[in-house]
Order: structure tokens, then C-alpha cells, then sequence
């Protein structure tokens, strides 16, 4: 049930606050609550659009005051579960993009998503660690640690992260570094937004102008062979090259066009930020091996990354889950193939991003990031195109998930997972020596879950006991 609050009350907010106050009542409440997950439905009793980081504490201390719990959206590409009943403070109008040409670092408020980011650097040469859209938010993107094109050569976007600005849920706004407040500046950078509401991240960029990109393209019935022949290919690669694998079991309806309905594909995804003849070099032992259906790799201007995974942009209902391994051996290869290519699954996509490179290299106690041994994050998700057929697509997940079990490493990835299966995973995705420090964090910081309404440390919406 929708809370409701005195006209004085919502009155006195709004003369407060730059930005707006929306209430169920108002015309705009249903486009402005709707994030890109159309699967996530839900019902805020109160949205703020915050113009300032001043209105983001005074929607904060209202928040508290009243009695609700808090939840924050810019794109909305990331919300585990509706957030009915809450403040939903919508970040959109706040879109400053600073760089800092002489550091190679950008400050980015709550609301940039990176394509923002891009119209700012694509001038200078520089790339930031977007991920496969440029649609995305960058604040939600990078608290669960993005992984992109650039991951294996720069590591996880939250590992470049200097500085943050939060408000957190005492109501203040804090600025956080190695330097301050430190032990919540390493909790944020993967902990996603169990601790507040970020007004502003500052991070590094990096020097890449071009890449040599694209996609190879093979038939459904090949898909077997080209994942072991991929298995063994990434293990020769240098942390320039970020790749993945993709089986696209395209559904026999009407919304598709009738030359790709009920198709099956198979794609291998990559970037090359080296010596672009190297990365040439490189794709060419695919084409030695077996020519595919149709191959795009090209040198292309940073500004065309996006086309490499040609992600959807308008809103749509999906449903993903993910695990990772360590090792992709024969027998995990044969059970992902039989269960991808199943003629009676509802699954759209399965798909494996090779990681290791710097991020395996990188100290497992630099941020609240862990699992940094694994090899492959192995996602499987899909648009929901028929809501009837979500028990069916879930139950084909866990089925999927159990045939693999002894495969798996244990862990996971919090940016690929939708709807009730992000709830009791964080021990998955943190490991039990992170989740503790992170729960430790909580309860210092949000020792109530106001921030409830994110990837969960502790289930769904349990109260944090210190």
C-alpha cells in the first residue's frame, strides 16, 4: 500500500528542494517510477528528482522523519526488486561530467549515464570502463564493479574509483578516499547501494582511441566446437583482449523478423586496446581455424564500442542469473550447449566473459570486489516477452544451475542478476571474509536497512542487526 503525506508536508519538502517532488497522484508518477527493467514494477509512495546534492540530504533527513525506507534509480538497468512503499529518488536531472585533463580523472554526478561520459572524453582520446552500453547509469554500473571491453587491460570500473560523495542514511554528506572515511570508500567500491545515496564518483580514465573490434558470427550447430576451441584461445590472450562468448537462441515470435525468428547463434565478442595489428593477428586464428558465418571485427573509433554487443536500449522485461568457474572444463561445455540450445527453454542468451587479466591481479582486499580468480562469468538471461513464461524461464535456471553445480566456483556477480535471485547470493558474490567486513560496514552505516531496496548483503528486506 502507496503511504500517504499531509499536503503540508509535501509542500514543505518541495519548497526545500531544487528539483521535484512527485506523488502518486501526479500525471508524470508512472513514466518517472519505470526504470528499464519493465519485469520490476513498482509503487514508491514519494519521488524525489533531486536538482543538487543539497536536495538528496534534505530527501534523505525527510525520509527518516517520515518513516520510509529509501531506494535510488537512474536507468534503472539494476533493480533486484520493486521498491513499493519507499522514497524513490530518481537521479536523472543531475548530469555534470567534469574531466581533469592534467590527472586523467572524471567526476561524474549521480545521474550521468556514460554517454555523458563519452561526449566529454571522446575529444582527448580517453575511454572510461564503461560497460557494453553506453545507456547505462555510471554510479549503479560502478558500485557492483562493472566489467567491460576494457576489463582484463584496466580491471573492474570500481577499482579506478578515487573518490566518492554520499549521503549517507544519518543524513549526511560525506566524502570518501583511501584517505577518508576509507573503511566505507572500500566497502562502496563493489557493495553496491546498501550504504547510501551517491551524489557524485570520481574516477580514472585511460587512453584508448581506437580498438580493433567486433563479433564472429557461427551457426547454432557449430556451438560445442567454438566454445572449447574459445576455452583454449582465451588462455593465450594478453590482458589487452576482453572477449566473450554468446549462444543467442532467437524465440519463433512475431516481434522478431521473420530472417533471424527462432534462430540460433553462436558469437565470439571481443576488444583489442593494444597494437591493432597484433589484435588483427590475433583474431586471425579463428579464421584459420573456421571461417564463420559473418565476421565484423574492424578497427573502429572508441565512440562505436557499443556495437560490439548491441545491447537493447529501450525498456524492456528481462530475467538473469550468473555464477563463474574457474576452469570451463569438457563436461561444464557439453551441459552449457545442451541446455542453451534446448528447443523447449524460454532462455534468450547464454553467455561466458573471459575476466582474469589485472583483475586477477589485483589485491583481494583493494575493494569490496572479490572472486577475482575466476575465469568466467557465465550469465544467463533473457527477455521475458510473455510474463506466463517467467516460472518456466526461472525454472529452467536452477536447473541449469544445479546440472553445473560441481562446475562452478562458488562465486557470482551481483550486475548480472535480476528479480528474487540477487536476494542471499552475497556470500556468493563477496565471499564469507568480504561479506562480513561488509555487514560490519552496514551496521554501522545503515544499521535500520533503510537502503533496502538494492543488491541485498542480507536478504530481501531484513532488518541489520549490529
Amino acid at each position: 500500500m502507496v503511504q500517504t503525506h499531509t499536503t503540508n508536508q509535501l509542500q514543505a519538502l518541495q519548497q526545500q528542494v531544487e528539483g521535484r517532488v512527485i506523488t502518486p497522484q501526479d500525471a508524470d508518477y508512472d513514466p518517472v517510477r519505470q526504470g528499464h527493467n519493465l519485469s520490476i514494477i513498482h509503487y514508491p509512495a514519494l519521488i524525489l528528482v533531486p536538482a543538487t546534492a543539497k536536495d538528496i540530504v534534505i530527501g534523505v533527513r525527510y525520509a527518516r522523519a517520515a518513516g520510509l525506507p529509501i531506494a535510488v534509480q537512474t536507468t534503472g538497468h539494476g533493480i533486484p526488486y520493486p521498491a513499493d512503499d519507499s522514497l524513490l529518488i530518481v537521479t536523472t536531472s543531475m548530469r555534470g561530467v567534469e574531466l581533469n585533463l592534467e590527472t586523467e580523472t572524471v567526476s561524474v554526478e549521480a545521474g550521468v549515464i556514460w554517454q555523458d561520459v563519452l561526449d566529454v572524453l571522446l575529444p582527448h582520446g580517453l575511454a572510461p570502463l564503461l560497460g557494453s552500453s553506453p545507456h547505462v547509469g555510471v554510479v549503479g554500473y560502478t558500485l557492483a564493479g562493472g566489467i567491460g571491453y576494457l576489463g582484463r587491460k584496466y580491471g573492474y570500473a570500481a577499482d579506478s574509483v578515487v573518490a566518492i560523495d554520499i549521503v549517507t542514511a544519518d543524513g549526511e554528506l560525506r566524502h570518501l578516499s583511501t584517505t577518508e572515511n576509507s573503511d566505507l570508500f572500500w566497502g562502496l567500491r563493489g557493495g553496491t547501494g546498501n550504504f547510501g545515496v551517491i551524489t557524485a564518483l570520481e574516477f580514472k580514465v585511460y587512453p584508448v582511441a581506437q580498438l580493433y573490434g567486433g563479433n564472429m558470427t557461427y551457426l547454432g550447430e557449430a556451438a560445442r566446437d567454438v566454445l572449447r576451441f574459445y576455452r583454449d584461445w582465451v588462455k593465450t590472450l594478453p590482458d589487452e583482449m576482453t572477449t566473450s562468448f554468446a549462444i543467442v537462441k532467437l524465440p519463433d515470435i512475431p516481434q522478431l523478423p521473420p530472417a533471424i525468428r527462432g534462430k540460433t547463434q553462436v558469437f565470439i565478442r571481443g576488444a583489442y586496446t593494444g597494437d591493432l595489428r597484433e589484435g588483427e593477428r590475433i583474431v586471425q586464428e579463428w579464421l584459420d581455424w573456421r571461417m564463420p558465418v559473418e565476421n565484423t571485427f574492424r578497427v573502429m573509433p572508441f565512440s562505436e564500442i557499443a556495437t560490439i554487443s548491441n545491447d537493447q536500449v529501450d525498456p524492456v522485461a528481462t530475467y538473469a542469473t550468473n555464477n563463474q568457474f574457474t576452469e570451463l572444463t569438457d563436461e561444464a561445455i557439453d551441459i552449457i550447449i545442451q541446455r542453451a540450445t534446448d528447443p523447449a527453454s524460454h532462455i534468450f542468451a547464454n553467455e561466458l566473459r573471459n575476466i582474469g587479466g589485472v583483475i586477477s591481479r589485483t589485491a583481494t582486499d583493494h575493494s569490496a570486489i572479490s572472486n577475482r580468480d575466476a575465469q568466467f562469468i557465465y550469465i544467463i538471461g533473457t527477455p521475458v516477452f510473455d510474463i506466463a513464461a517467467l516460472p518456466a524461464i526461472q525454472a529452467h535456471i536452477k536447473q541449469s544451475q544445479a546440472l553445473l553445480q560441481p562446475h562452478f566456483s562458488g562465486g557470482a556477480y551481483f550486475n548480472f542478476m535480476a528479480g528474487d535471485e540477487a536476494a542471499g547470493r552475497a556470500k556468493d558474490v563477496y565471499g564469507t571474509a568480504h561479506y562480513e567486513r561488509l555487514l560490519a560496514l552496514k551496521a554501522k552505516y545503515d544499521p535500520e536497512n533503510v537502503f533496502r531496496f538494492t543488491f541485498p548483503l542480507i536478504g530481501k528486506h531484513a532488518a541489520v542487526k549490529a
